[in-house]
This record gives C-alpha cells, structure tokens and sequence, in this order.
C-alpha cells in the first residue's frame, strides 16, 4: 500500500497492469505502472518509468470527406489542411515504419475520409508487410467504403470503424449535410460481411440523438457490428481554425458546448443484459473509457472526456489548457505534419524536407513521442487549477 503525501489516503499500485484506483475523496485516478508522482492539490499522476507511454497513431491520409457534420470541421482530425490534399503512400510507409520501430504496434487510417483516398487497399497491405501493423483499422463515414471493405478485410485491416449518429434518414441529413443514409446504411452491412470486426461510433448530442442510443444498440446488434462507442461531443472543437458549427448555429441556434451530455448514466438501460464491464483505454493514453459486454455478443464502450485526459509537456501554457482529447494521439497529416493534439496547428512538425532522410526521420519522431512517454493524467477536478508539468 502506498499512503499519499499530506493525506490519511492509500492505494494500492498493481505493476504493470492498469488500474483506477478511488481515494477517500471519490476522485478518480488512473494509475499505470512504477514510479508514480502524486500532487493532490493538482490530481496529476505521473508515470516516470523506463518504458514511457506511447500514444495511438491515427492518419488523416486526405483533407476532405464531402460532408459538414456540425460536430465537426472541415479537415476532420487534422488541424487546418488545404482541400485536395491526400498522403502520398511512400511517404506513409516511410513515417508509419519509423513510428512502428518505435513500438506503436497499431495504425488507424482516417482523414477526410479513406474511403475516398484510392491507393488505400496498397496503402494496408503495404503497411502490414512492409512496416509490420498487426493491427489496422479503417475510419470511414462515407458509403463507398462498403465496396472497398472486401478486398480491404483482404490486405489486412482487422477492424473497420464507420460513423452512424441515428437511424431516422431526415436526422442524418441535417447533421451531415448528405441526403445518402440507405447507402451508408448498406456499406456498414457489407464491412460486416467481410468477418473482420466492425465498430461503430455514435456522437451523443443532448437534444438531438441522445434519445436514439438504446435503438441504435439494437440495430447494431442486430446486424453483427461487433461494438458500439459512444463519443461525447468534442465541445472545444470550434475553438480551432476552422469548424462546421456555424452549421450548428444556423439550423439549431446552438454552439457545440450546448449538445454536450454526460455518458455516465448511457449504460444503464443495458444492465439488465450486461455480462462485463471494464475500464480501458486505447494505447497508453486516451480518456478512460468503460466498456459494457452485452449477453448478446455486442460491446459498448462509453467515452466521455469527465472520465479524464493526459498532458504533457508540449501542452504547458497553452491557451487551449484544459481541452478536450489533449494528448490522445500522434496523428500524421495529409501534407505530412506531425499532429499532437486537435486545436494546435502551430506546433506541428513538417516533415516534407526530411521525409527521405531516414536519420532526420527518425530523429523528428522520437521528438515528437517524448511528450507522450511522460504525460500526466488530469481528472476534472484539476481543470480549474495550473498545469503542473515536467519538461
């Protein structure tokens, strides 16, 4: 047992696995590993052990989807990105084998939109055998993908992830600005089709959807989805460069902040059916996130960013602290920049003068993992406090 400075508390610390942990107070705290650092007065841990925390590794390899979903903007993950733009894939293959050396051991390909990126079904295969993901995943909201998913199960990808917010045809129009909810529709049940895992992801929004989750769990279970993630809105999404949430305020009168719900209760109607719960996270950051197992085969992971995010030292004094995902992900872009978090454009490294360079490669990436292997974890609690980081 381990008795907090300054504090009648204790808690147990389990190594290597991840836990959470609750003290006296009832205040969450995610514990990973040795070497812990505790500040009460800041709800941070910190995890200094000799391995690090690495983060997931997401590529947006184009700029564009060809919708407006309010929730988000228009270069969808990547901060500001010229229209047109996509990854060349020798350029992605040369990036993701230096990040996968690094130990990152799973991709997932987003954007825009790869359904719409054509060299995608060369792009999985080769970054399965050439720079050796075991896991790869699709991230897709476009229908196109359900002609693609075959031959994708095929190259290599191990789960297919595509967005569906309701199943009322007139609703998904307004919230993307497309009138194709049949076809997106067939294109999930043809990712299923294939075998290979498929995921999808729902943004609760409070007064627009919220209301929909117990039948859209249905729907998913009913056709063999393997998971469904419920996301809260990203409410600080706006706060960047661009955003579709003049959408928002022109059809509804509402910013992003007012569709935010908490997710702590979207579990409740499954008890009854519910065979498992646990508390993970994706890679070795991310909010933590629970994870429901229904007796009928069908997982649903709740994320909701109250659950907590980690920072490091990249994030000090940045005027968007505290935001919403922080340090979740190192993303590469379609004009092939380094990508920390989903507000800052300024301080993402370019590597379009290095990329050919395998020493400078390398060197920029491992750079780019350090804020990642020493991140801290911040509860809600800590969101009104300073930021309390270690260079």
């Amino acid at each position: 047992m381990t008795t907090l400075p300054g504090s009648m508390s204790t808690m147990s610390v389990i190594r290597p696995a991840q836990c959470f942990i609750y003290d006296t107070k009832s205040l969450a705290i995610a514990l990973f590993g040795t070497g812990l650092r505790l500040t009460l007065g800041y709800m941070i841990v910190s995890n200094v052990n000799d391995w690090g925390r690495l983060p997931q590794f997401r590529v947006t390899v184009n700029s564009r989807c060809g919708r407006a979903c309010f929730f988000c903007r228009p270069s969808g993950e990547a901060v500001a990105t010229a229209a047109g733009t996509e990854l060349a894939v020798n350029d992605l293959i040369r990036v993701a084998q230096v990040v996968r050396s690094a130990g990152v051991p799973s991709i997932k390909l987003t954007g825009g939109d790869p359904a719409l990126y054509e060299p995608l079904e060369d792009a999985v295969v080769r970054l399965r055998d050439e720079a050796g993901y075991g896991e790869i995943e699709v991230i897709s909201r476009h229908p196109r993908i359900g002609k693609r998913a075959p031959r994708l199960a095929a190259n290599g990808v191990t789960q297919f992830n595509m967005s569906l917010d309701t199943l009322d045809p007139s609703l998904h129009h307004e919230l993307t600005g497309i009138d194709d909810h049949a076809e997106v529709i067939d294109a999930l049940r043809a990712c299923v089709a294939t075998g290979i895992p498929v995921k999808v992801n729902m943004v609760v929004m409070g007064g627009v959807n919220d209301d929909q989750v117990v039948e859209l769990a249905e729907f998913c279970g009913s056709i063999g989805a393997h998971t469904l993630k419920l996301l809260d809105v990203i409410k600080d999404l706006d706060e960047g460069a661009e955003s579709f949430a003049r959408r928002l305020a022109l059809k509804r009168g509402r910013r992003l902040e007012d569709l935010y719900t908490p997710l702590e209760h979207a579990g409740d109607p499954f008890v009854g059916d519910e065979l498992t719960r646990e508390t993970r996270t994706q890679g070795g950051l991310g909010h933590p996130m629970t994870a429901i197992t229904l007796d009928s085969g069908l997982e649903i992971v709740l994320k909701d960013s109250v659950a907590g995010a980690w920072y490091g030292s990249i994030c000090k004094n940045c005027v968007f602290f505290p935001c919403h995902d922080a340090l979740m992900a190192l993303r590469l872009t379609a004009d092939l920049r380094l990508q920390f978090c989903l507000l800052r454009g300024d301080n993402t490294v370019d590597l379009t003068q290095i990329v050919n360079d395998q020493a400078s490669l390398e060197e920029a990436i491992n750079q780019a993992l350090q804020p990642y292997a020493g991140a801290t974890f911040h509860t809600p609690t800590a969101k009104s406090l300073p930021l309390e980081i270690e260079a």
